[in-house]
């Protein structure tokens, strides 16, 4: 476990890859599960019930499938759960991150600090997000960028549309 957390940290410090991962499914189901733990833990703090549950599920359901839908498009499906699992592992320690830091903005969405840290953790999920899909794809630095801002961006706005009342957790 320790090994595959310090794969992940490397993955979101840009020193490894998605390819570094090994391939298992069974990595591919502890990352969806460790991702939809801390997903919702992080709703937890706007959202209550079952709604948080929904929301969770609709997540892990984009990611999975904007994951396969990329690869498959690009004739790369042999490399789904080792991309999979770094898009939910590298999310989930981005988020990780983000919890105290939107405690603090349940508490207080004025405090500049609090800000401009959720800022820094967004645009380093982008960029991890496009470096994963760099490698994933074999392809530029520029166009996974474009990629993953599409992707992040879509995702947003599917959220918003199906849990209006919330907005988007991560």
């Amino acid at each position: 476990m320790y090994t595959y957390l310090n794969l992940l940290f490397n993955i979101c410090l840009f020193k490894n890859a998605p390819q570094d991962i090994p391939y298992s499914h069974f990595i591919l189901r502890l990352s969806i599960a460790t991702y939809a733990l801390v997903s919702y833990l992080l709703i937890q703090v706007s959202v209550k019930g079952l709604q948080a549950f929904l929301q969770v599920g609709v997540e892990v359901i984009l990611i999975l499938g904007f994951t396969y839908l990329m690869l498959s498009i690009s004739h790369y499906r042999g490399r789904y759960a080792q991309t999979a699992s770094a898009l939910l592992g590298t999310d989930t320690l981005i988020s990780l991150f983000a919890l105290p830091v939107i405690g603090t903005l349940s508490i207080d969405n004025n405090n500049l600090l609090a800000l401009l840290s959720m800022l820094a953790l967004m645009i380093w999920h982008w960029l991890v997000t496009a470096h994963i899909i760099r490698h994933a794809l074999s392809q530029s630095f520029s166009f996974a960028t474009g990629i993953a801002f599409l992707y992040i961006f879509s995702t947003y706005q599917i959220m918003g549309v199906l849990f209006p009342q919330t907005g988007v957790s991560n």
